[in-house]
């Protein structure tokens, strides 16, 4: 298939896409951060509070990859260890305020912008796009599982 044989909406989720790496690469760098250390970052605080075991999970990395980014992260006051209340031998990790405070300063202009034209659309409209969005997301989750799947045969 050629370029223009795609709907225009899937090229510009396409473009999307691609300005969304991009994004990412800056407010890396603009935290200090390599990219790797910024995706833990960055899944950690949608998460919310998880074991290193399962950032590693979320991350696609080993244990002792997610524990060096972690003592890392920590080393610099971006991620904090802390005992489960419920199991004080399970350790979580989460991610400091100060660095949840830099994430958002970053992206709040966009989230904001992004906000205000969604909720400045008719109801329906609204609906129409929360709903691609989501189907866009899980079709992505889809790929990328395909991909990952594919490493490792």
């Amino acid at each position: 298939m050629t370029a223009s044989s795609y709907h225009p909406a899937a090229l510009a989720l396409q473009g999307l896409f691609s300005l969304a790496n991009e994004t990412e690469r800056e407010v890396a760098r603009r935290l200090g951060l390599n990219l790797t250390d910024y995706r833990a970052l960055s899944a950690l605080a949608q998460s919310g509070p998880v074991t290193v075991g399962k950032l590693a999970e979320d991350l696609g990395a080993t244990p002792a990859t997610a524990t060096a980014i972690v003592s890392r992260m920590e080393a610099r006051g971006y991620m904090a260890r802390h005992r489960n209340t419920e199991d004080r031998r399970q350790v979580q990790v989460s991610v400091t305020p100060a660095a949840n405070l830099g994430i958002m300063n970053l992206m709040r202009p966009l989230m904001t912008a992004t906000n205000e034209h969604i909720k400045a659309l008719p109801a329906d409209h609204q609906a129409v796009v929360a709903d691609f969005l989501d189907v866009a997301q899980h079709l992505m989750q889809d790929h990328l599982h395909t991909l990952s799947e594919k490493d490792t045969r």
